[in-house]
């Protein structure tokens, strides 16, 4: 309780009866009785964890809190935890990899790993998500021989290269990227509702690649072409602080191969 002089003795007090269906402050001689200011409700923000190479090739790393949204959380949730990468050096788990390290892409060359990032997917914590966060298991050969060799766990924001005629069709390309939600249908790619918190990864290369997790070929990270339209200028500048070693949404690079939506896919049929 705050007043605007010095507290009176205790007998000089008056009895004051007050609504009791608003939140009123207290009314004293040089301030009226008015409604309580109410305070908004903070935005919902999430602990973002960064590894990248810096401009002299030494691995930094750093902690952000950053709006929970669902453009900034897609960047960190291609990866479950223990997912297997294929390296120059053989295969490593996703959370072991270290920025520097020589991925191996599926075009028969390497690329050095120039940025990791981890969010944790909490089972029934607040999201901006239109649906609640989901994982998919893809089950042993779903896709042919060793494709993959055995179940991989991905994250909700994986996406696969995909060489169906039908999706060949519909960019005019040789190959796309699918989203892996897309691909579920309850036998060879399974949802899975979380039960526990699980950490999920991304990966960045300097140029947009596939590279091998367990067999399959999955997209390292870049930007959707239509991020400038569904971010303010204020948050594209929030979302290019969780890449220190870039500079502007151009530095990713083109996307190595067209990239299905939903809706596109739903087309395809």
């Amino acid at each position: 309780m705050s007043y605007d002089r010095p507290i009176a003795p205790r007998s000089a007090h008056r009895s004051h009866s007050l609504p009791a269906d608003k939140p009123w402050t207290v009314r004293t001689a040089s301030r009226p009785l008015r409604p309580a200011v109410q305070s908004r409700p903070l935005p919902l923000t999430r602990r973002f964890e960064l590894e990248w190479l810096d401009a002299d090739g030494m691995p930094r790393d750093l902690t952000k809190i950053a709006p929970a949204l669902p453009a900034f959380e897609e960047a960190f949730a291609g990866f479950t935890h223990g997912t297997l990468i294929q390296t120059a050096e053989g295969p490593v788990a996703v959370e072991d990899l270290a920025p520097g390290t020589e991925l191996q892409t599926s075009d028969g060359r390497t690329a050095p790993l120039l940025w990791k990032g981890a969010i944790t997917i909490v089972p029934g914590a607040p999201t901006l998500r239109a649906a609640p966060e989901k994982l998919y298991r893809v089950t042993a050969d779903a896709f042919g021989l060793g494709r993959p060799a055995r179940d991989v766990l991905l994250g909700p924001d994986a996406r696969l290269l995909n060489r169906d005629p039908g999706v060949r069709a519909a960019v005019g390309a040789e190959a796309a990227f699918v989203p892996v939600s897309c691909l579920a249908d309850g036998i060879s790619v399974i949802e899975v509702t979380p039960m526990a918190p699980i950490r999920v990864y991304h990966l960045v290369t300097a140029r947009h690649h596939t590279v091998f997790a367990g067999g399959l070929e999955v997209e390292t990270f870049a930007p959707r072409a239509s991020m400038p339209e569904s971010l303010s200028h204020e948050m594209l500048a929030v979302f290019m602080t969780l890449f220190p070693h870039l500079s502007t949404l151009r530095d990713f690079g083109r996307a190595r191969w067209p990239r299905m939506s939903p809706e596109m896919m739903a087309a395809v049929g």
